[in-house]
């Protein structure tokens, strides 16, 4: 009867071992899923508009705070993407046109009523002949937006910084006249700005950006030039041309 009693405990013991063993593999990979999923990326699927591609965009460009000579400016840029954040690139634009403005208008006017027609033929006036640059971009901001649930469209938020290489011409007030070369030839500066961009497909995006170069800049002469730090504000709209076509998708 002892030995009855004795074996009871060994039983019960095997049994609870039949019980859990066969749960314990099942356990173990369901805790290797739970884990794998919260090391993984928090949004999956994922389009990846700009990863390992490269953009190429003609653009134009409009100076904003010139005070005597505009900027009307054609160009183009590229930037390669190493992933869908960072990027780098460089642009090249070329001075199309230089319509004055109504203050330099303004100003010769007057001096011509008053007769000063000397110190008229004496002014000269620095434009942007061409412009270069190379730089980073970051794109901090990108989602999806609709319009009335009906137009769906991705777009980014993107900031850019870099190094650049300006050309400035020299104009007179009139032809003929002598100007001062010292407001004119090669400034190197930073530039920086900002941008947004709507994906009209996976291919295509408009483009519109504001970036302000910095340089050593005489808008005005009447012969004794004192280039000086200045700020350019350029506002560009562009078509961003996206090679491959196919957009990556993220696991």
């Amino acid at each position: 009867m002892m030995k009855s009693n004795r074996r009871w405990p060994l039983v019960f013991a095997l049994a609870l071992c039949a019980f859990y063993l066969p749960h314990a593999p099942a356990e173990a990979a369901e805790g290797e899923e739970i884990a794998a999923i919260d090391s993984g990326p928090i949004v999956r699927r994922q389009l990846l508009h700009r990863s390992a591609r490269f953009e190429l965009q003609p653009m134009a460009t409009f100076s904003m705070n010139d005070a005597y000579v505009r900027n009307v400016m054609a160009g183009v840029s590229g930037t390669y993407y190493l992933n869908n954040v960072f990027g780098l690139g460089a642009s090249f634009q070329y001075g199309a046109l230089h319509p004055a403005t109504n203050l330099r208008e303004n100003l010769e006017a007057t001096l011509a009523d008053n007769g000063e027609l000397g110190r008229l033929d004496s002014l000269s006036y620095s434009y942007l002949g061409w412009a270069a640059d190379v730089g980073f971009s970051y794109v901090p901001i990108f989602g999806k937006f609709s319009v009335m649930n009906s137009l769906f469209s991705h777009y980014d938020l993107h900031l850019f910084g870099g190094m650049v290489i300006v050309n400035e011409g020299v104009e007179g007030s009139s032809e003929g006249v002598i100007v001062d070369d010292g407001i004119a030839g090669i400034r190197p500066g930073g530039y920086f700005g900002g941008g947004l961009r709507f994906f009209m497909s996976d291919m295509f995006a408009l483009n519109v950006q504001v970036r302000n170069y910095l340089y050593n800049r005489a808008e005005i002469s009447s012969g004794n030039a004192n280039p000086q730090l200045s700020n350019t504000v350029m506002l560009s709209v562009g078509l961003g041309i996206f090679l491959p076509g196919e957009v990556k998708i993220s696991r």
